[in-house]
Formats: C-alpha cells, structure tokens, sequence
C-alpha cells in the first residue's frame, strides 16, 4: 500500500498545544455523537488538565504536506499514563460540543414553537452554536413540547428522529459545525471511492478493496392513527407503502405492515410526512452496502460515487451511513519504533444515495404517575378557560414558569359526565390545585383528572368538625357571595340546604310533588308571581291565615263558589263596595241582619221587593217614605200624608186622641176615601157658597 507511506497525524489541543498521535480510532455515524479515542505522547512539559479537558482539540489527517481532513471537537476525557525515556504516554477522548448536552437534563416546557427553534435553543444552552438545519419538508408548529427528565441530547435526538431528521457534522480546523437534515437528496457529494481489490502493497492511491452488499427483509407498509379531540369522529390513519425498486432494478416482494398508535401528531397534515418517516425507518437498511477503504475522505453525512466494481449497477452514488477510523503512527516513539511505519485503515457502511435515512424513533420519557398542579390565568382573572372548559395550569417542576396563562398550554379537565351539550361542567378555577394525568404517560398530553384542597384553598366547612357534611359550594365571581346545595348527615340533625346568591330558577316540564312532614315556611322579601295553566286545588287541614299588608285584588274569569261549613267573619276598616254585574241573590238560613252605624242606602233600578210574613221598620227618629206623588212622614208628631191619597177596601175606625187622631174609614170597592170631617168641611164650603 504505497499510498500509507504518505500519511501522518498531527493533534493540537486548545490552539497551541501539541501532541504526537501514536494510534487512534474514530468512529462516526448518522445522528450519533462521533467518539475519537488517542494514544498520544508528549516530550514537552506535562500538561494542567484543566488546560486539556473541555477545551478544543483537532485531529489532522496529512497526506504528505496537505491536510486531507479534520476531526474537530472538544476533550472529554484525558489521561496520564507512563513516562518513557523522554516521552510521557497520554490517552485522550475526543468528542463534539454536542456532547455537552449529555451532560444536562431539565423538565422544561416549550410552546408555540417548532422542532428547529426548540433544537437551536438547546444548543445554544450547551455551547453548540455553530449548526445549520437543511430541510426540504418545513417543521410544523408544537403547540406543547415537553422535555422531560431527559438530558439535552436525548430530547434533541428524539424531536430530530420524530421530523424524520438525521445530524451529522462537518469539521474544519478550527471547529465542527453541526448538520440537520430531513431528506437526503440534499447531502453533498464529496467525490469518487475507487473500487481496487489488488493486493496489499499494488494500489498507487487510496481505494476499497472489500466491497459487499447485502439486502434486508423489511417492512413495506406503515400505518399510523392518532386522535384528537377536535375531530373525534376521524381516526386521522396514514398509510406509506414502498414504491421504489432496489439498486439492482428489482421490485420487492411480499406486503408487511407496521401498525402503530397514536402516530403522535395531531393535525392530519402531519399524518402523511410522519406515517413515511417511520417506514423511511424500518428500510433504512434494507439495501446496505460494506467496504474496506485506506480513502481519509469518508465521512458520514455525505455522498461518495463507487466506481470501478466489476457489478456495474454499484458504481453509482452512495451515502456513508457510518465509518470506523484506524490510524497508526508508531515512528513517533523513536525508542520504542519498530519497523512497521503509518498506517489508516477504515470500515464503511453505505446505502444508496436515493433510500432515506431516518434516524432510531427515540422512546418518549413516560410520567409514570400522576402530578399536581396549581390552575393559572391572567393577573385580572379569576376563571380563565376556553371554549372547551380547558385551563392551564403551573407545574411545581417548571421553573421558567411565571404563573400565569403562558404557563402551560390549555389542558382538558375530566368532568363528572360529557354528553353532547349536556353533561357536567366544573372549571377549576385560578389558584386551584388540580390533579393532572398524562395520556399514554406522554407529558406532551396532559390531562386534569381530579382536584385537591391545600392550605390556601381550604374546604368550605371546618373538619373534622363538619365531617357529616357533604357539599356543592360555589363562589361568586369577582365578588365574596355563594351558591351552594349542602347535605347535613349528621344523626337527628339531618338537613339539605340550598342557598341561592342572587337568582333560583326551578324548571319543571311535567309534575312535581312536594311533601313536607312537619312545619313548612316562606318568606318572599319582594314580589310573588304564580301562574297556573289550568286548575289549582288546595287543601289547608286545619286553620288559615293570610296577612295582605297593603291591596289584595282577585279576578276570576268565570264563577266562584266558597263553602263555609260554620262562620264567618268579615272585618272591614274602611269602605266595602260589592258590584254584580247581573242577578244577586243572598239566602239565610235564619236570621239576616244588616247594621250600619250612620247611613244605608238601597238604590234598585226597578222594583224593590220584601216578601216575608211579617215586615217592621222602625225609624227610632224619623221613618219618611217619598213617592213621585207624595210623601209620608213618621216621626214623634205623628204620620204625615202629603199628597193625593186613594184607599181601596174597607176601612176601619177605631177611636182616637187628640194625640191620636181618627182612622180613616173606607167603603168597599169604594176608590173614594171617605171621612166625616172630611165631608163636614166640604159641605159647609158649599152652603157658604
């Protein structure tokens, strides 16, 4: 292998300080960490670790005088071994920046934000700023993302694998700079690898000389299904089927599905990219190809052309999926070099350049269990929902967190009973401590399954004092009132209490009976209406009162009728005025009498009549009957006729008085009263005349 002659490495370690590389061994791969483990000597002062650790270091591959390639990244790990004759022996890790973030963990939520905003966040966190995320499919929106109990590394790995997205890394002298990528039609080619099985010690360049190429039963079919419950009723299912030949031109056989759920997205638009991203997955290596190379070019994350294969359908584009570096430079030790001089070897994995490759669907961190939180809104609030009754809460572990709406996305609340506009509706409200549940364990699906009380939101009644007591007990809004519907079990105390703040509105659409045992009492502080569609009937069993502080005013359409089996009494302060419309008709058993202390008036607008056996008006003063003709006055002088008087019947006279005078007398059938005085005066007018 005349071409190994020409190599040598070279180590420089925060910018000026040098180490002989004795051997190594590098291993890259696709969205993993790329590890570089070094012997290396040194014959110059030993070394302050704190100098070494943490700090930059770049490996040079040289051929001859030109740099082939770089491996940039920081040490990890950096170890002092023996001391030769004039050289210390020294063992070194090296690995990029991004291993930095294996090194943190944090619950942490995210909001409203994509996979590459999250993703450049967390590298920022951990001193990674050099990257650039090249994507032909765009992120969508994550309404809620949360990191949970994951290191930093572990969560971008899982966001990136869950967008179907792949990271590499590009090294320069200077430093590394982190690739993401989510389709690899957009890798860069970096040249041709010549295919040279010749012998060791006959190849004049840098070529493979073991290729091999193998093929995977796979996977053909993904499904997917997810719910939301925007949309209950869609089952939201993604179908991705292979629809591509194999390198060699060949269809592949036979139907294999995966089925899975949920599919972890929630908009159906996601359905379809992420449904492909996993079958994407399960092929990645169903085409794979291995090599053997002294080529100091490969590195994964970019396409190579293979030319020279006596199977002409491989000489085509492939991309390196993961590569083993092994270099060996023993001269350095000039005491203890033997004969055999630099050496590099590597091992390569490929797959044709036309096959995605998506990263291992990372396992999601379950919460295993349920937490508390404490229920949040804006500073002027004191219910804060949307138009599902979802809330957001506060979580005692977010420590970004302002306890207030931002806190968290909207999270459903479990209720007693969800049926289609009927149901129960509880909203736990600001400053509540809630009970959240996680679907599946998955902390990006929170859900209020209970509420509990704690020192600042305390029960609404003393315990165990009112142990007995069970209660629905609301608190006005904005104010310091109550609505409440209370249950007292206490033994001889039992009550159910409701109490109303402000308005009760009790609706029944058919029959409703009410049996009180005992006492029953109400009190009404303003007006009462009662309005009955059809007939009322009330039974008192004992005695009645009704007290009307001011006018009481009945209207009955048509007749009433009241039976009394005794007495009664009818007390009226002022005035009593009864209008009948038409006929009145009063009966008596017995006795009927009428009294009225000053004035009484009969007003009849035809006839008045008294039938009875025996008729007496007394006049204790004065009794005075007035006609159209005349008047008659009974009073302490006597009776008084004034008018024209006619007798009809027989007319008897008795003897009289002074006081009493004559009684007339009449002749039957007579129409002409007859009276001696009368006549005596008559007669004498006519002899004067």
């Amino acid at each position: 292998m005349a071409v190994q002659s020409d190599y040598r490495y070279s180590l420089t370690v925060n910018e000026h300080i040098q180490f002989d590389v004795v051997r190594f061994v590098l291993k890259e791969q696709l969205s993993s960490l790329f590890h570089l483990e070094l012997d290396v000597a040194s014959s110059g002062a030993e070394p302050d670790f704190f100098t070494i650790i943490d700090h930059n270091a770049t490996l040079t591959f040289w051929q001859g005088e030109q740099a082939i390639r770089h491996v940039n990244g920081i040490v990890t790990s950096f170890n002092q071994g023996e001391t030769g004759f004039s050289r210390t022996r020294y063992r070194m890790v090296i690995e990029p920046s991004l291993c930095r973030a294996n090194l943190q963990s944090d619950l942490r939520i995210f909001q409203q934000q994509d996979s590459q905003k999250i993703i450049e966040t967390l590298l920022q966190k951990n001193h990674t700023p050099q990257n650039q995320f090249h994507l032909q499919t765009p992120y969508w929106t994550r309404e809620y993302c949360v990191q949970y109990r994951e290191t930093d590394l572990n969560f971008i790995e899982r966001l990136a694998a869950e967008e179907g997205t792949y990271y590499y890394f590009e090294h320069t002298k200077e430093n590394h700079i982190l690739h993401f990528a989510n389709s690899t039609a957009l890798s860069l080619k970096k040249g041709d690898l010549i295919y040279n099985a010749m012998p060791a010690g006959e190849r004049p360049e840098a070529a493979i000389w073991h290729w091999a190429y193998e093929e995977k039963l796979s996977s053909t079919l993904q499904t997917l299904r997810d719910y939301t419950f925007t949309n209950p009723r869609y089952n939201q299912e993604h179908q991705a089927i292979v629809q591509k030949t194999n390198v060699l031109g060949e269809n592949h056989q036979g139907q294999y599905e995966r089925y899975d759920y949920p599919g972890r997205y929630k908009r159906d638009a996601q359905g379809k990219p992420f449904t492909q991203y996993r079958l994407d997955y399960e092929r990645r290596e169903s085409e794979l190809a291995f090599a053997h190379s002294d080529d100091l070019r490969v590195q994964p994350g970019y396409v190579f052309g293979l030319t020279g294969h006596s199977r002409d359908a491989f000489n085509r584009d492939w991309l390196i999926v993961s590569v083993e570096h092994y270099g060996w430079q023993p001269g350095v030790l000039e005491e203890e070099a033997g004969e055999d001089g630099n050496r590099y070897e590597n091992r390569i994995k490929l797959i044709p350049s036309t096959t995605q490759w998506r990263p291992t669907p990372q396992p999601r961190p379950v919460v295993e269990g349920s937490h508390t939180a404490h229920v949040v809104g804006p500073a002027d609030e004191e219910i804060y929902c949307d138009e599902w009754g979802r809330v957001k809460v506060q979580f005692p572990w977010d420590r970004e967190g302002q306890n207030n709406e931002h806190s968290s996305c909207w999270i459903r609340v479990s209720q007693g009973w969800a049926g289609a506009q009927f149901g129960h509706i509880a909203i736990p409200r600001i400053g509540h401590e809630v009970i959240v549940d996680f679907l599946e364990g998955d902390p990006d699906q929170p859900v209020i399954i209970g509420r509990t009380y704690h020192s600042t939101t305390e029960p609404p009644y003393a315990l165990p004092e009112h142990k007995t007591r069970m209660t629905i007990k609301s608190k006005t809004h904005k104010g310091n009132g109550f609505n409440e519907l209370r249950f007292e079990d206490e033994n001889g105390q039992e009550e159910v209490f409701i109490h109303a703040e402000r308005d009760q509105n009790n609706v029944v659409k058919n029959d409703e009976t009410t049996q009180i045992g005992h006492d029953r009492s109400e009190q009404v502080g303003h007006d009462e209406t009662i309005h009955i569609g059809n007939n009322r009937t009330e039974t008192v069993g004992q005695d009645e009162s009704l007290t009307v502080g001011r006018d009481q005013t009945n209207k009955i359409n048509r007749n009433r009728m009241t039976k009394i089996e005794k007495d009664e009494v009818l007390n009226i302060g002022n005035n009593f005025v009864l209008d009948v419309y038409a006929n009145q008709d009063v009966r008596s058993g017995r006795d009927h009498s009428h009294q009225a202390n000053r004035n009484a008036l009969v007003k009849v607008g035809t006839e008045l009549k008294h039938h009875s056996k025996n008729i007496k008006m007394t006049g204790s003063t004065l009794v005075k009957v007035r006609g159209q003709a005349g008047t008659i006055v009974i009073d302490g002088k006597g009776i008084t006729l004034k008018g024209k008087v006619t007798v009809k019947g027989a007319l008897i006279q008795q003897g009289g008085t002074p006081e009493s005078p004559q009684v007339l007398s009449f002749t039957a059938n007579d129409v002409k009263p007859t009276c001696e005085v009368c006549e005596a005066m008559k007669n004498q007018k006519q002899h004067a005349g």
